[in-house]
């Protein structure tokens, strides 16, 4: 029998519907009823398309004998991280300040308060019921205990949120500092431990160093943006980039599609591809274009709706399977010379199944095209990489209508307004800088999408949910960079009224800007987010929309609001 969760909107929330753990959505009414029995609450959070999320399900919450525990010890909340990520905030940095490290499924224990008192992220079976045991004897035998614990957390959270970050004189020298210890100079891209693995695109990064002018950093950027173009992590036949690498050659991707990965790294190769004439990384942004047009467009009653927040890590074939191809399929697909060519250019080589770091089943290693596995001036018509590279275009339609008829990883079609202001300033800088009319098109049939989300009673996440500070941050920086694309004096209107409601809901009394509105009794702080994840931070969005609205207005309040988040 389905939970509370059958008719959530959520398509994460949805995924656990038919678990036999008692789940129930965020709300006062969950902490009514923990309340009630005296047990404490689990606040579990994650998204559709995350792998470790899907593993700890199979292996716990599809369990009848450990979902028999967590409904005698605990009130079970499901959280999706990106319908709540002002509850997702509070908590990773609770598993943060506990465990130096954080991710998902993250999973906090809280009292009645919403106060953590601990925290985890994945934990295999019998881990996870000896944890809950654990916990559960504190609850009923150490009450005290459990409230030290809360208070001292509690207390952690308010400080931190209490810190309003500024950028001293000394930050390139930090940035310098930071670069030289994670920088992988022989499989370039960042890694933050001595393994340098895994490894993300750091597409935050990339763009600074590139606005730097210094000539070193710059050659650090275009070695990394190169080193993930032709490796695993990017989907060579379908366009875009997969979340992340879990070696540090980036060969072997965990394979969610993230839309705020794709759209900001379409900025990325587009601004790079323009500015070192790079013909090949414009192919890659453009490649990446097409693949949110193709494979994330999300229609609704027949009209556009905006773009898909992400693909699925798994797929029914296997994590992985959508996207391998063994030499054999090469062949069959492009004939004998065309396919034995591009497996061996790819580094493509028979292999077999077998399990990894992990435990779990892994893809192919080998039948993920890696193209610098192999060295590619070698496989190159007179050393010319680039031609090679173009040599390959005219295989890939081939490939991905074949590849069109293998079962896909599901989608989480969640149109999120902040992840979709990032796809407008994509496809604004691929509009500006391939000049294909369909990027231009795009950007403004978004930009309408984006503008309807603004109401009368205020800007909106989703069609039932009030907007953070990540959407308004990224609709002021996304409305204006579309401006600089389509001159409509209209978006700039609509930017200035978003920022002024922005000024009006968020701003903290000594400057900056907070997640969220007054008022909400359901969180145990209000915080504010200083730092750029794999997403660009919310008010730091908006500090560099309100400098353009100051470039394209002359109006020196948007200057002056800029600084104070920096200063």
């Amino acid at each position: 029998m389905p939970n509370a969760l059958a008719t959530e909107s959520s398509p994460y929330l949805r995924q656990h519907q038919d678990n036999p753990v008692d789940w129930r959505p965020w709300g006062e009414a969950a902490f009514a009823e923990a309340k009630r029995r005296d047990v404490p609450v689990l606040v579990s959070i994650g998204y559709s398309t995350c792998h470790w999320c899907h593993v700890m399900a199979h292996e716990c919450f599809e369990n009848a004998a450990t979902a028999l525990v967590m409904n005698d010890k605990l009130v079970c909340i499901k959280v999706d991280r990106e319908e709540h990520p002002e509850v997702d905030a509070i908590y990773m940095d609770a598993v943060q300040a506990l465990s130096g490290h954080g991710g998902w499924p993250l999973n906090a224990f809280v009292d009645h308060q919403g106060r953590p008192f601990y925290a985890c992220t994945y934990l295999p079976d019998a881990q996870w019921q000896r944890l809950i045991g654990h916990l559960d004897d504190l609850w009923r035998s150490d009450r005290a205990r459990i409230d030290k614990a809360a208070r001292e957390i509690t207390a952690h959270l308010a400080d931190t949120a209490a810190v309003h970050s500024s950028l001293g004189d000394n930050v390139w020298q930090l940035l310098e500092r930071a670069l030289a210890a994670t920088y992988d100079a022989n499989n370039p891209g960042y890694g933050w431990n001595p393994e340098k693995a895994p490894k993300f695109p750091s597409s935050q990064l990339l763009p600074l160093l590139f606005a730097s002018g210094r000539v070193d950093w710059i050659k650090q950027a275009e070695s990394v943006l190169e080193a993930m173009q032709d490796a695993g992590i990017h989907d060579r036949v379908g366009g875009g980039f997969h979340r992340y690498s879990v070696d540090k050659h980036w060969r072997m991707p965990h394979f969610e599609k993230m839309l705020y990965d794709n759209a900001q790294l379409m900025v990325a190769y587009a601004r790079a591809g323009e500015q070192l004439a790079r013909p090949d990384f414009l192919r890659t942004a453009v490649n990446t274009g097409d693949y949110l047009l193709r494979d994330l467009r999300v229609d609704v009653d027949g009209a556009f709706a905006g773009y898909a927040s992400a693909e699925d890590a798994d797929d029914p074939g296997g994590e992985g399977s959508f996207y391998a191809w063994s030499p054999t399929q090469l062949r069959e697909a492009l004939g004998d010379p065309v396919g034995e060519r591009l497996a061996r250019e790819w580094d493509i080589i028979a292999g077999h199944r077998e399990r990894g770091h992990s435990g779990h089943l892994e893809p192919v290693l080998s039948h993920i095209p890696h193209p610098r596995g192999t060295t590619l001036a070698t496989h190159a018509p007179g050393g010319d990489v680039q031609a090679l590279r173009t040599s390959w275009e005219p295989h890939l339609p081939i490939l991905r209508a074949l590849r069109a008829k293998r079962p896909r990883p599901g989608r989480d079609d969640k149109v999120l307004t902040d992840q979709n202001a990032l796809a407008l300033e994509g496809f604004a800088a691929l509009g500006r800088y391939s000049g294909e009319q369909r990027f231009i098109d795009a950007c403004r049939e978004l930009a309408a999408v984006l503008l309807r989300r603004h109401t009368p009673a205020g800007l909106l996440r989703l069609p039932n949910r009030p907007a953070y500070i990540t959407d308004y941050g990224a609709m002021v920086s996304g409305l204006t960079a579309a401006f600089d694309l389509l001159g409509d004096p209209a978006l700039v209107h609509a930017a200035e009224r978003i920022a002024d409601e922005a000024v009006e809901r968020l701003r903290a009394e000594d400057g900056g800007f907070y997640t969220t509105p007054a008022g909400r009794t359901d969180l145990v702080r209000r915080g504010r987010e200083d730092t750029d994840n794999a997403w660009p931070s919310g008010q730091n969005s908006l500090a560099v929309g309100l400098v353009r609205l100051w470039n394209i207005t002359g109006t020196g309040r948007w200057k002056a609001l800029a600084e104070e988040v920096f200063s």
